[in-house]
C-alpha cells in the first residue's frame, strides 16, 4: 500500500499541468436553505468573499432582483461583499431564479459563508468553465428534534438555456417524491432548483444527477448532528467537483482541537471497493456510501473506481474539547492537488482560522504560507504551525493563521483546506471547505 502510495505522490511531482485551483473569471454561485432552530437564530448574514493575485474588477449580479454590485480588487487584495438575504433558497422542488453571477475581467477566486448564530458553513465556488453535467448528494442523516427535522438538501443552478436535469432519489422528498423516483426538469440560464429530504425520511445522499448542459452543484444539510447522537446542529454545505474529477486515493486530516471527525465514501460507478489505511473496507455500488464515525488521526482511503469522500467535523458535544460544531468539506483527490492556492477567512476575528495542508515529502522543503517558508521555521506575522504528522509519504501541516487572506505556494502539488471555530460565545460554530483542486476542462 505504501508504495503504490509513493508511486502516485511522485507522479504529482512530474505533472505540469497541476497549477492553480478554482481560480476564473465567471462563477455561478448560490445559498442553500440555513436552519432556525430558536428566535435568536434568525439573523441571517450571507456574505461573498474574493480575492485576486493581479488588479481585477467585475460585478456580482443577484438574478432574483437584478441588483448588482462592482467591484475591484488591488494585487494580492481581497474584498467581502454582503448578500441581500432574500437570495436565500427556502423552497424545495421549485424552480427560481435564487442565484448569484459574479464575472471579472481577471482570474480571481470566489469564497462563499451562509451564516446563522451558531449555523455556518462556507465553499470555495468553482468556475463555470469547470463545471460538468454528473453529480451524486453528498449530505447526511436527518436530524429530527422535537418540533422540528432537519434533512440532507441539493441545489442546482442551469448555466445554459434550455438545460434538461435528471434526478434518482434514494429517499423521499419534503414534497413527498417517494424514494426510488426519477425526476425530470428544465432550467434555462440562472434559473436554481432545490431539494430536500422528507422530515420522515432520512437522508438524500447517494441520489445522482445528471444534466444535459452543465450545471453548478451545491450539496450538504439543513443542520446536522454529526454524529447523530452528539448534540448541537449546524449547516453542511460545499460545492461539489463534477463526477469525471472525482479520484481514487484521498489523505484525511484530523482537525486541530477536536478528538476525531466522520468520513463518507460515496460511489459513482458499480463494484467499487473501498480500503481504509490499507484494509478493505467495503464494495459498493452507484450511490452507495460507506461511514467511518470515527477518525481519530490522519488517514488513508483508496477506492478501485472514482469516488467522493466527503468529511466532516463533528458536533461540540462529540468530543471532550467543546469546540466548533459540524461543517463539510469535500476531499481532494491526490491527482487532483494544486501548486497554489489563494484563501481567506470567511468569519471575522472572532474566529480561530487553521490551513490543514497537505504535501508529498519531497516538496515539503518548498511550502510556502504568505511568501514565508514553512520549513525554515519563517513563519509570517500571526501565524504558526500547530501540528505536523507524515502519513503515505506525505506531511500534513495545521497551521494556525490570522483573519484575512493568505497565499499557499509550494513546488509540489498540494491539499488545501481551510477551517475555523468560533470564540467565547461562538464556540459553537465553525466553518471549513478546500481550497480548490485541479479539474479537467
Amino acid at each position: 500500500m505504501r508504495r503504490a502510495l509513493t508511486v502516485l505522490l511522485f507522479a504529482l511531482l512530474t505533472c505540469a499541468a497541476h497549477a492553480q485551483g478554482y481560480r476564473g473569471r465567471d462563477f455561478w454561485i448560490c445559498f442553500p436553505q440555513n436552519a432556525v432552530l430558536e428566535q435568536s437564530d434568525k439573523v441571517l448574514q450571507l456574505s461573498v468573499y474574493i480575492t485576486a493575485e493581479s488588479r481585477a474588477t467585475g460585478t456580482i449580479t443577484n438574478l432574483l432582483d437584478g441588483t448588482k454590485q462592482d467591484f475591484t480588487l488591488e494585487y494580492g487584495s481581497a474584498i467581502e461583499r454582503d448578500i441581500d438575504t432574500e437570495i436565500e433558497i427556502g423552497s424545495s422542488e421549485r424552480t427560481q431564479r435564487n442565484s448569484i453571477h459574479i464575472v471579472s475581467d481577471q482570474d480571481i477566486s470566489v469564497y462563499v459563508v451562509d451564516h446563522r448564530p451558531s449555523s455556518t458553513d462556507s465553499y470555495m465556488a468553482i468556475p463555470t468553465e469547470l463545471l460538468g453535467k454528473e453529480y451524486i448528494v453528498a449530505g447526511y442523516t436527518i436530524l429530527r428534534n422535537g418540533s422540528f427535522s432537519f434533512t440532507s438538501q441539493a441545489s442546482i443552478i442551469a448555466t445554459e438555456d434550455n438545460t434538461l436535469v435528471t434526478m434518482h432519489l434514494t429517499d423521499a422528498t419534503r414534497e413527498g417524491l417517494p424514494k426510488g423516483r426519477t425526476v425530470l426538469f428544465a432550467l434555462n440560464r440562472g434559473e436554481t432548483f432545490q431539494i430536500q429530504g422528507s422530515v420522515t425520511g432520512s437522508d438524500l445522499t447517494g441520489s445522482t444527477v445528471s444534466a444535459t448542459k452543465p450545471i453548478a452543484f451545491f450539496t450538504g444539510h439543513r443542520c446536522a448532528q454529526v454524529p447523530p447522537a452528539a448534540t448541537f446542529c449546524d449547516m453542511l454545505l460545499e460545492s461539489e467537483p463534477p463526477a469525471n474529477d472525482w479520484g481514487t486515493s484521498f489523505i484525511l486530516t484530523k482537525f486541530e482541537g477536536k478528538n476525531y471527525y466522520v468520513a463518507r465514501v460515496i460511489a459513482n460507478v458499480d463494484s467499487t471497493e473501498v480500503s481504509i489505511n490499507g484494509m478493505k473496507a467495503k464494495i459498493l455500488n452507484r450511490g452507495e456510501f460507506y461511514e467511518v464515525d470515527t477518525f481519530y488521526h490522519d488517514a488513508t482511503v483508496t477506492t478501485s473506481k472514482p469516488a467522493l469522500v466527503a468529511q466532516y467535523c463533528t458536533s461540540s458535544d462529540a468530543d471532550t474539547v467543546k469546540i466548533g460544531d459540524p461543517f463539510m468539506l469535500i476531499a481532494v483527490p491526490y491527482d487532483r492537488f494544486i501548486r497554489e492556492t489563494t484563501t481567506t477567512s470567511v468569519v471575522d476575528a472572532r474566529f480561530q482560522h487553521y490551513l490543514n495542508i497537505v504535501v508529498p515529502d519531497s516538496g515539503a522543503s518548498s511550502l510556502k504560507l504568505d511568501g514565508a517558508t514553512i520549513a525554515l521555521g519563517k513563519m509570517p506575522p500571526g501565524s504558526s504551525v500547530d501540528a505536523k504528522r507524515t502519513i503515505a509519504s506525505a506531511t500534513v501541516f495545521t497551521l494556525r493563521v490570522p483573519t484575512g487572506r493568505h497565499l499557499v505556494e509550494c513546488s509540489a502539488p498540494v491539499a488545501v483546506y481551510s477551517y475555523g471555530f468560533g470564540l467565547g460565545d461562538d464556540n459553537y460554530d465553525s466553518y471549513g471547505h478546500a481550497c480548490g483542486m485541479r479539474l479537467d476542462k
